[in-house]
């Protein structure tokens, strides 16, 4: 218990270092920019933004954060060395990759590609089965941060469906900075203020061969920072389920790469099988997620009598009156809607009393009310699927760099 508390201490005193990296701040720009970029879509969609990009910024630092300390007591454990590891090498390739899609910019295809490189030419020399654990690890944090937070900053979408037509959905978008404290290996007596000794079954992940049989080596924590993200789409769950099967693939995914890391730091040969696994697997992972989604019946397809309600606005009087996406309304005080315009009606009247009959996502039928007297109630605050193809956006598959360019230079 004293060696965890040592190592925590050691932890938290070091993290706060990574602030004052200039990375730091240039991923939480990066950060703001695309919570900024959803804040546009959703002014434009509906007319007002959910939660401002500030704020958003704000919880991300925070779940990075702790992601960061979760995070860093792995590597430690593990003995994640980052001597050769090849960041300076994979951070230039996921930037390029990027180019191509955004989703490549996830270090498994990066990691994976700079080291079957170095297994198969020698070049660049990194240690593999290092760079593989760092990429598992860091996999780990992003599938518990897409558990507990992958949901919450949802933004409501709409989407062409070749069966549907145009049906609702959930576009799921999450990133965070997370300061975390890697461990440098070197060799010799060096001045440190504090050290601990850790114990003989460790490290689980073996460093380079140049380090192993010698009794002189040091761990040193060093303080660096990555930047993990995520993105979905809910069309067939709610977005608090879909974030959450992704995460448990994807907790899947890295407990295997970290099992092959550590297998590959003892038998070389698990090192071609860890840097295939990598890029192969998480890429499987994206295409079964994203064909499972689609080939299941949409949560909101249009209902063939009412309208079937997607997103409602905090604190309106929808959500008062305890209406939930996925409700299907069939009547405003009485009078049969199928339509956006069949809601707007109560803006011209204004009532100060409004009952709504409801069926719910589990087919009850159901009726709630609300009073407001004098003012009446001009807005219910919610948004419905739309019926036909008068969606007033359509969201499409978020497209490269390379080709919102090219389209650029067309215009031009």
């Amino acid at each position: 218990m004293f060696l965890l508390i040592k190592i925590v201490r050691f932890i938290l005193e070091g993290m706060p270092l990574s602030m004052v990296n200039p990375f730091f701040w240039t991923v939480i720009f990066i950060i703001w920019l695309q919570y900024k970029k959803t804040a546009d879509l959703e002014a434009r969609m509906f007319g007002f933004i959910r939660e401002s990009p500030g704020r958003k910024v704000i919880y991300s630092i925070l779940a990075g954060f702790i992601g960061g300390i979760i995070g860093s007591l792995v590597i430690v454990f593990l003995g994640i060395s980052i001597t050769e590891a090849g960041l300076t090498y994979v951070w230039p390739l996921a930037i390029a990759l990027m180019l191509i899609h955004p989703r490549f910019m996830c270090f498994s295809y990066a990691g994976g590609i700079v080291s079957l490189f170095s297994l198969v030419f020698g070049f660049p020399k990194v240690d593999v089965a290092g760079l593989m654990a760092l990429v598992g690890v860091l996999h780990l944090v992003e599938s518990m941060l897409i558990y507990t937070t992958g949901d919450l900053n949802s933004t409501p979408v709409f989407i062409q469906d070749n069966r549907y037509g145009v049906i609702g959905g959930v576009s799921l978008q999450e990133f965070w900075p997370v300061p975390i404290m890697m461990l440098a290996v070197t060799s010799g007596q060096l001045p440190v203020q504090d050290m601990v000794n850790m114990p003989e079954w460790w490290p689980v992940v073996k460093p380079p061969s140049e380090f192993l049989g010698r009794e002189d080596i040091v761990y040193l924590m060093v303080p660096v920072v990555a930047a993990l993200g995520y993105g979905d789409i809910a069309l067939s769950r709610t977005p608090r389920a879909r974030s959450r099967s992704s995460a448990i693939n994807l907790m899947f995914f890295s407990t295997v790469l970290l099992l092959l890391s550590v297998i590959a730091s003892r038998i070389p040969a698990f090192k071609y099988l860890a840097a295939l696994f990598a890029p192969v697997a998480h890429e499987a992972l994206i295409i079964y997620g994203k064909k499972k989604e689609k080939q299941s019946s949409p949560l909101f397809a249009p209902p063939e009598k009412g309208v079937k309600v997607l997103d409602l606005v905090k604190g309106s009087p929808a959500e008062k009156m305890g209406i939930e996406p996925g409700d299907v309304l069939i009547a405003i005080n009485g009078r049969q809607i199928d339509s956006e315009d069949d809601i707007r009606m109560i803006k011209e009247t204004r009532p100060t009393y409004v009952w709504l009959d409801v069926i719910k996502p589990n087919g009850e039928s159901k009726t709630v009310d609300m009073m407001a007297y004098p003012e009446g109630i001009g807005v219910l605050g919610l948004l419905v699927v739309p019926k036909g193809q008068d969606a007033p956006f359509v969201v499409v598959e978020e497209k490269s760099l390379l080709e919102r360019l090219k389209k650029i230079v067309k215009r031009g």
